[in-house]
C-alpha cells in the first residue's frame, strides 16, 4: 500500500463546473457525473473517452484506483477481473489513474505481470483522472469504490476487501453494507469521542492488532486545546515499532532494525515465531497510540513507547555493538574494476530478467530486461561500487550477511551476478570477473538486539534467517 499526498478539502470547484465532495457510503454522486467524459487506455473498440453513464446497465460499477509504480495496486488486477467474470456481466470494474495515456499505454505493452495473467488484451484504465479522485476520501491506494446503478456509493474499500459474496449481497440487496468504511486515520485519539471536549487531562496507551484499513502514516501531534501530545505508529513490525520508540537509546542508528543481517533475535523457541511470521506477513505487526500530557518532553513519549512495547510484548528491543560475520568487497591488487560500457540514464537492477525501472518517468514497474539468451538473468548495470552493499543490504532478494564497500573506488560498473543470489561461493566468482573480491569476515557492528523475557543464552552460534539472526537451534538459514 502506497500513502497519498494530502487529501483535497471537503469542497471544491472541479474543472468540469462540478462542485466537488467527498462522497460517502450510501451518497449518491451528482447526475453530472455520471455524463462526464472520461480519457481511457485500452478500451476493447478503442475509444478514447468513456463515461460512467456507459455502464449503467450493470448493476455495480467498480472504480479501481492504482498507479503503475504501485505494485500491490497492480497485484490486485486479477482478482479484480475475475470478480467482474464471476458475475455473469452485472459488474464492470473500471481502473483510475491520475497518470497520462503514454505511461498507461507503456505499462500494458511493457508490463511482465500484464503479460504473464493474460490481461493485456484486455486491461483498460481510464487516465488523466483530476475529478473522480476528489470525490471519495482516501489515504492510500490500491482503493475502490462500488457504485449501483442507481449512482449509490454503496463501498469504499481495499480491493482485499472485496469479495464475491460482498458483491453478490449489493447487487441482491439495495440497502446492504457488506463491505463497511473501515479506513481508521488517527486524527484524533481513539478514546477522544468518549469524552466531553470540556475534559481535559485523560492520558492512555495502547497496542493494537493490525488492522486492515487503518492509515499507513504515523503522526506526532500536539493538541494545545487538549493539553496532550498524540503519537501514532500504525500497521508496523517490531523492529520498526522498536527503530522509533529507541531513536534516543544509546548505539541508535536510523533505519538499522529494517536490515535482517543487522537484527538479532534472541528466542527460546525462535522456530515458532519465524512460522508464524511465514504464515501470516502480518504477524508482528501492531498500532501504537498514546495520549501523553503536554509537558512531558519527546524524548519521555518515546520512552514511554518503549516500556510499553517491552511490558505487552513480554520483549526487550536494544542496539549494542556484537562481533558478527560480514561480507567485505576489495578491490584485486588495487586494479580498478571495469567500468561500466553503457551508462544508463539511471542505474538498472536486473533480477530474476525483470527490470524495475527503465529509467524513464513513466518506466517504473516490472518490465521484461531486454537481455541475450547469454546474459545472466540477475545483474547490475551502471551500479556505483559504493552502491552495491545497499542493493544486498536492504532489499529482500537475499540473505546475506551485512555488506561493505572497501575498494575506495566510485566508479560505475556491470556486474553479471549467479541465479542464487544468497550463495556466497558463486557471488565470489562474479565479482572476481570485476576485480573485485569479497571476503567473509567479523567485525563489531552495532546491532538491533530483540530479546525475549526469560531468554537464556546457550552460547550457541548463531545463524542468518530472513528476519534475522537467530540461536542454531533456531530454523535453518535460507542460503
Amino acid at each position: 500500500m502506497f500513502s497519498l499526498s494530502a487529501q483535497t478539502p471537503r469542497k471544491e470547484s472541479g474543472a468540469d463546473g462540478l462542485l466537488i465532495k467527498h462522497l460517502k457510503i450510501g451518497d449518491t454522486i451528482p447526475q453530472a457525473l455520471w455524463d462526464l467524459r472520461l480519457d481511457v487506455v485500452g478500451h476493447p473498440t478503442g475509444v478514447q473517452t468513456i463515461s460512467l453513464r456507459d455502464y449503467n446497465t450493470k448493476k455495480l460499477i467498480i472504480l479501481d484506483f492504482w498507479a503503475t509504480w504501485c505494485s500491490s495496486c497492480i497485484a490486485a488486477f486479477p482478482g479484480l477481473y475475475k470478480l467482474q467474470d464471476d458475475m455473469d456481466g452485472q459488474v464492470k470494474v473500471l481502473s483510475v489513474t491520475y497518470q497520462n495515456r503514454a505511461a498507461v499505454e507503456k505499462f500494458i505493452s511493457k508490463s511482465d505481470f500484464i503479460q504473464a495473467h493474460e490481461l493485456a488484451d484486455r486491461f483498460s484504465s481510464i487516465v488523466n483522472d483530476k475529478v473522480l479522485t476528489k470525490f471519495f476520501e482516501k489515504d492510500a491506494i490500491p482503493f475502490v469504490v462500488c457504485i449501483d446503478n442507481n449512482g449509490v456509493v454503496r463501498a469504499l474499500a481495499m480491493p482485499s476487501e472485496l469479495n464475491a459474496l460482498a458483491v453478490k449481497q449489493m447487487i441482491k440487496d439495495r440497502n446492504a453494507v457488506p463491505v463497511a468504511a473501515k479506513v481508521l486515520a488517527f486524527d484524533q485519539p481513539l478514546l477522544q469521542p468518549y469524552y466531553d471536549n470540556k475534559i481535559h487531562n485523560y492520558y492512555y496507551s495502547t497496542l493494537l492488532p493490525y488492522g486492515q484499513g487503518i492509515s499507513q502514516a504515523s503522526s506526532f501531534t500536539v493538541d494545545s486545546a487538549h493539553q496532550f501530545k498524540h503519537l501514532v505508529v500504525p500497521n508496523l513490525n517490531v523492529f520498526m515499532q522498536y527503530g522509533i520508540a529507541l531513536q534516543n537509546a544509546q548505539h541508535y542508528i536510523a533505519g538499522l532494525s529494517k536490515i535482517r543481517s543487522r537484527r538479532i533475535l534472541e528466542m527460546n523457541t525462535p522456530d515458532s515465531i519465524i512460522d508464524r511470521l511465514e504464515e501470516d506477513r502480518n504477524f508482528w505487526k501492531y498500532t501504537y497510540e498514546s495520549v501523553s500530557p503536554i509537558l512531558w518532553n519527546d524524548n519521555t513519549v518515546y520512552k514511554k513507547m518503549e516500556s510499553d512495547l517491552n511490558f505487552y510484548l513480554g520483549m526487550k528491543g536494544s542496539y549494542q555493538l556484537r562481533d558478527v560475520e560480514c561480507l567485505v568487497i576489495r578491490c584485486t591488487d588495487r586494479k580498478k574494476p571495469n567500468q561500466s560500457k553503457k551508462l544508463a540514464k539511471v542505474p538498472t537492477v536486473i533480477l530474476n530478467g525483470l527490470v524495475e525501472n527503465d529509467g524513464s518517468s513513466d518506466g517504473k514497474f516490472l518490465q521484461r530486461a531486454q537481455i541475450g539468451n547469454n546474459k545472466a538473468k540477475n545483474a547490475f548495470i551502471g551500479i556505483e561500487i559504493k552502491n552495491i552493499p545497499n542493493l544486498f543490504n536492504l532489499r529482500s532478494f537475499s540473505v546475506l550477511p551485512f555488506m561493505v564497500d572497501e575498494t575506495g573506488f566510485d566508479e560505475r560498473i556491470d556486474l553479471s551476478l549467479p541465479d542464487n543470489l544468497s550463495d556466497i561461493n558463486q557471488l565470489k566468482q562474479a565479482f572476481a570477473a570485476q576485480r573485485l573480491t569479497l571476503s567473509l569476515e567479523r567485525r563489531k557492528m552495532i546491532m538491533f538486539v530483540l530479546t525475549q523475557d526469560g531468554f537464556k543464552d546457550s552460547g550457541s552460534a548463531m545463524k542468518l534467517t530472513r528476519y534475522g539472526y537467530v540461536a542454531m537451534r533456531g530454523k535453518e538459514a535460507v542460503r
